[in-house]
């Protein structure tokens, strides 16, 4: 499966830990960003330390987008076995994520906005897992579960 992550954000958290890292920790600028820094009149370790924040948060990121993509194969498989889901992309600045489904080499994309995966992932949400369930339901080719049923 390919993840895919558009943009870029920070959690406080992360924004702390980066500002507290040891500059052993914080990643070299390269040239490009190094312009930037200058350019926003901020010093290259200021930079690295927001540039290290956002690659923690990144990690994390990845992590919530497979664990989505794994919920929303399962849904979908409730519903029409043999689905896979083929990529996602978290669309950061949107708040929504692209779901690629595959079924027998037919292909489909759903969205799904990102604060109902949130309040799965987070809280274990029944009334998000019904909505989720939803959204595949609705989001899936007619002819897809026409065969299923």
């Amino acid at each position: 499966m390919d993840i895919h992550i558009e943009g870029n954000r920070s959690s406080t958290e992360n924004w702390m830990l980066a500002q507290n890292a040891s500059k052993e920790l914080l990643p070299a600028l390269s040239d490009a960003q190094k312009t930037v820094a200058d350019e926003l009149r901020t010093s290259h370790e200021a930079y690295a330390r927001s540039v290290y924040a956002v690659d923690l948060s990144r990690n994390e990121l990845v992590a919530k987008a497979e664990r989505a993509a794994r919920v929303i194969e399962r849904i979908a498989q409730r519903k029409v076995p043999g689905i896979a889901v083929d990529s996602v992309w978290l669309k950061t600045f949107a708040g929504k994520f692209r779901f690629d489904l595959d079924l027998d080499r037919n292909h489909t994309a759903m969205w799904v906005n990102e604060d109902v995966i949130d309040e799965l992932l987070e809280s274990g949400s029944k009334t998000a897992e019904e909505q989720l369930a939803r959204i595949v339901e609705y989001s899936l080719p007619t002819d897809w579960t026409a065969k299923a049923s």
